[in-house]
């Protein structure tokens, strides 16, 4: 099979070196390509090969060697550690009733013991509720949500949770 005129080995030879663009945040090390994590770089470049180089060079791009590929990383911090970074609290959690202390301390909390239990700051309103799931298939609880308007962001409200979960003890 010809490709431009050429069989298979002169046309990889006659490509230039191809550039592969990541993304590694500075905090939690994971690559970025577009919107998508990786933990491994391997797959991360395989990902962007397939993304972006292959609308480029078609089926051509199976048959190219290491050698013609360059990674380039660039260093940034990715959204979940700038908003860990920067101690931006979005939900709280308020852990009351029986055995909070034991909760905080299975599931690696960063606890405050106040009267009553424990409250915990989260910086993503998902790993709150994440949590709560959790907690929900060990113990029987009850749940009140409360949200405050903390401020606007591209004409958006933002709200912090504040979560109260009541615990009456274990499932049985």
């Amino acid at each position: 099979m010809l490709y431009d005129n050429l069989c298979l080995s002169c046309r990889i030879e006659k490509i230039q070196l191809q550039e592969v663009r990541l993304r590694k945040c500075k905090i939690c090390h994971k690559y970025f390509v577009s919107n998508r994590s990786f933990d491994d770089t391997e797959i991360a470049i395989e990902y962007y090969i397939k993304k972006n180089l292959s609308k480029k060079m078609g089926e051509l791009i199976e048959h190219l060697p290491r050698e013609k590929i360059k990674v380039v990383e660039r260093e940034f911090i990715c959204n979940e550690c700038r908003k860990f970074a920067s101690k931006r609290v979005e939900a709280i959690l308020q852990l009351r009733g029986d055995c909070v202390e034991e909760i905080a301390r299975n599931y690696n909390l960063a606890a405050k013991l106040v009267k009553g239990g424990v409250d915990v700051d989260f910086s993503i309103k998902r790993d709150a509720y994440q949590i709560i799931n959790k907690i929900k298939k060990e113990y029987n609880l009850s749940m009140k949500i409360t949200r405050k308007l903390v401020g606007l962001k591209n004409g958006r409200r933002i709200y912090r949770d504040t979560i109260v979960v009541r615990i009456d003890g274990k499932k049985v």
